[in-house]
C-alpha cells in the first residue's frame, strides 16, 4: 500500500528525501552540524506551532447583538448619502457600509458636486476615519485630560469674557459654507461683540474673489459650464485635477470632448503653464512659460483680441505694452479661436496667479459674452473664505498683546503659516489658548488645550458645494474617539451648554424647510443627500469703471522675472 505524508514531520522521519531526486542535491556550502533532515524537522515544528497561534481565540470578548438592526443584514451593504466639506466647497457622497462601518466611498449621483464621481482626497477620506494616529483625548498641557475639564475651565472663563462682551477673545477658523456653522458664528459674535473671528487657510481660492472683487466690486464664486465651452483657454489653471470643484469641471469638460453626432464638434483647449499637469496634458495645446509671466501673458492675448476687433476700453498701458518673448503665432491662433467662440469660449486662471490676473480673465470673460453662459458667479460672504488680511491683523493683536484667549478651530497654523510670521513664537504670549483638530499636531503641542475633533463621517454638520446646492452632513459611524464636531465645539463656547450635533443642524434647517412637512422633508433631505432647490442661484456682474479699472489693473501686473531668475514652483 502507497503511504502518503500527513506532515513535514512524517516527511522528516522518512528516508532521506535526496534519493528521490532526479538531480543530485549539491552539496551545502554551510559548514555548520545542522543536517539537512534536523533542519526540515525544525521547520515542521515552527510551522505547527504558526499554525496553532494564527487559530487562537481573540483576548477580546466579543459582543453580539442582543437585538440586530433590522436594516443590519451581515455581509450586505448599506449605502446612505452624506457630504464632505472641503473648504468653501462640499462634495455630495454616497458612502457604503458593512455592519455599521463606512467602507467605500463615492460620488452621488444626483449632486452637483460629484455627479456619481470621486477623486483622491474623497477616497483618502474613509482611510482617515480609521487612522490610528488621530486625536483620542482631550489634553492640558500635555497632559492627558476630560471633557468635563474643558468644560468646567470654559465656564470659569467666560462670565468675565461676557462682563467685557469679548474684549481679548479671538477664534482663529478654517473657511466654511455651512448654513449652521454660519449661524453660530453670528450668535458667537453677538454673545461677544467685541470678539473677534479670523478665517484661514494655506491653499485657498482667496486671490480669485478679490480679483473678483476688484473688477465688479462684490467677491464672486465661480461656477464654470465647460460642457458649454468650444474654446477655452487656462492659465497656470490645473482645473481638471488641483482646482476647486475639479470633479463638476472634469465631467463638463469631457462632455465637451463627447462626439455625440456627426454634426458635434470637439472643445478645444489651450494651456499656458509653468508645470506639467493633468489639465496640460489633455491640452490641444500647450505652452510651457513661467508662473510669474502669466500676468503678462494675458495682457499680450487682450491686446492681439483688441487688434482682432473685440471692443475693449482705451488704456494706454494696453496699446503699448510689448509682447516680449512670447510665441506670437499661439497667441495669434488662441485669440482668433476665442473670438471665433463668443459666447461659447472660456479664460480662467489659477489659484496661484495675484488678483490682478483674475481681474483681467472676469473683464475677457465679459467682453466675450462668456458670463452667463459658459461661466457664472455666485455671490459669497466676506468672511467666509480664507483672508490673508485676517491673519495678519491677528498676528497685530498677538504681538500688541491684545489677546488673551485665542480658540483654534482646525487647521495647523504653527506648520503650515509663513515662517515670518513666526506663529509659534506668538502663542506662547498668551495667556489662554485651544485647538479644535483631528490630529495632535504642532499648533496642539503650543496651546494649553487640544481637543479631539470628529471625522466628517462621525458628525451632523451641513454645507453648501461651489454651485449653491446646500446638503447635509449625515454621520454613518458613532465617534470611534472621544471627539466633538465643529458646531458642537463652538456652541459649548458660545452658550456655555452642550448640544448635539443633531439637535443644532435640525435646528437651521426649520427655517429652510417647508414648516408644515418639515418631518417628511427631512427624511427626503437625508435619503436624497441634497436639498431640491438652490437657494443661491448664479448671478450675471459686470465690469465696473471699465477705462479705470483696465488702467490700474495693466499697470499693477509687474512681477516678470528677469532673465538671470530663478523660478521655483
Amino acid at each position: 500500500m502507497k503511504k502518503y505524508w500527513q506532515s513535514l514531520d512524517d516527511l522528516a522521519a522518512g528516508p532521506s528525501p535526496d534519493k528521490f531526486q532526479d538531480i543530485p542535491a549539491i552539496i551545502s556550502e554551510i559548514s555548520d552540524p545542522v543536517t539537512r533532515r534536523r533542519f526540515l524537522s525544525l521547520m515542521g515544528a515552527s510551522m505547527a506551532l504558526a499554525g496553532f497561534v494564527g487559530c487562537r481565540r481573540p483576548l477580546e470578548h466579543i459582543v453580539p447583538y442582543v437585538k440586530a438592526p433590522e436594516e443590519i443584514v451581515p455581509g450586505v451593504a448599506n449605502y446612505y448619502a452624506t457630504t464632505m466639506p472641503f473648504g468653501n466647497n462640499a462634495y455630495g457622497l454616497v458612502v457604503e457600509s458593512h455592519e455599521g462601518r463606512p467602507t467605500k466611498i463615492e460620488g452621488n449621483k444626483n449632486h452637483p458636486s460629484t455627479l456619481g464621481r470621486s477623486n483622491p482626497f474623497i477616497q483618502a477620506s474613509v482611510l482617515s476615519l480609521y487612522d490610528p494616529d488621530r486625536s483620542q483625548v482631550v489634553t492640558h498641557n500635555g497632559a492627558e485630560s476630560t471633557w468635563e475639564d474643558f468644560i468646567s475651565f470654559w465656564r470659569e472663563q467666560s462670565p468675565a469674557l461676557s462682563a467685557n462682551g469679548g474684549a481679548g477673545l479671538t477664534i482663529l477658523c478654517g473657511p466654511f459654507s455651512s448654513p449652521t456653522l454660519a449661524r453660530l458664528k453670528d450668535q458667537f459674535l453677538k454673545t461677544y461683540p467685541k470678539a473677534k473671528w479670523g478665517t484661514y487657510e494655506p491653499v485657498s481660492d482667496e486671490n480669485i474673489y478679490e480679483g473678483i472683487k476688484l473688477a465688479s466690486g462684490k467677491a464672486y464664486q465661480p461656477v464654470y459650464h465647460f460642457e458649454k465651452a468650444k474654446v477655452i483657454l487656462s492659465l497656470d489653471s490645473d482645473f481638471l485635477y488641483s482646482e476647486s470643484d475639479s470633479i463638476r469641471n472634469a465631467k463638463g469638460f469631457t462632455d465637451g470632448r463627447r462626439i455625440k453626432s456627426e454634426h458635434d464638434d470637439m472643445n478645444r483647449l489651450y494651456v499656458a503653464e509653468s508645470a506639467y499637469t493633468i489639465t496640460g496634458a489633455m491640452a490641444d495645446h500647450r505652452l510651457a512659460i513661467p508662473s510669474s509671466d502669466i500676468g503678462y501673458f494675458a495682457i499680450a492675448v487682450a491686446k492681439e483680441l483688441k487688434r482682432q476687433g473685440l471692443t475693449l476700453p482705451d488704456s494706454e498701458p494696453l496699446d503699448n505694452f510689448n509682447r516680449g518673448n512670447f510665441d506670437n503665432n499661439w497667441i495669434r491662433v488662441v485669440a482668433s479661436d476665442l473670438l471665433d467662440a463668443k459666447g461659447k469660449s472660456l479664460i480662467l486662471a489659477g489659484r496661484n496667479q495675484p488678483p490682478q490676473v483674475h481681474a483681467l480673465v472676469f473683464a475677457l470673460n465679459s467682453a466675450l459674452g462668456n458670463i452667463g453662459k459658459s461661466v457664472g458667479y455666485r455671490y459669497i460672504y466676506d468672511d467666509t473664505h480664507s483672508s490673508l488680511s485676517d491673519l495678519s491683523s491677528l498676528c497685530d493683536d498677538l504681538k500688541r498683546g491684545e489677546i488673551s484667549t485665542l480658540i483654534i478651530l482646525g487647521g495647523n497654523p504653527v506648520y503650515n503659516t509663513s515662517s515670518d510670521l513666526a506663529f509659534g513664537d506668538l502663542l506662547k504670549n498668551v495667556k489662554h489658548t485651544i485647538h479644535l483638530s483631528e490630529y495632535a499636531d504642532e499648533t496642539s503641542n503650543l496651546c494649553q488645550w487640544h481637543l479631539p475633533e470628529t471625522h466628517y463621517l462621525e458628525g451632523w454638520g451641513d454645507a453648501r458645494s461651489i454651485d449653491g446646492t446646500l446638503s447635509v452632513i449625515q454621520p454613518l459611524i458613532a465617534p470611534l474617539y472621544d471627539g466633538r464636531s465643529l458646531v458642537e465645539i463652538i456652541n459649548l463656547i458660545t452658550n456655555g451648554q452642550e448640544a448635539r450635533g443633531y439637535d443644532l443642524v435640525r435646528d437651521v434647517w426649520k427655517s429652510i424647510l417647508w414648516p408644515v412637512n418639515y418631518e417628511r422633508d427631512w427624511q427626503r433631505l437625508l435619503n436624497d443627500g441634497l436639498y431640491w432647490e438652490n437657494p443661491s442661484p448664479e448671478e450675471v456682474p459686470r465690469v465696473n469703471n471699465k477705462a479705470i479699472f483696465y488702467q490700474a489693473t495693466l499697470r499693477s501686473i509687474d512681477n516678470r522675472l528677469g532673465i538671470n531668475n530663478l523660478e521655483i514652483n
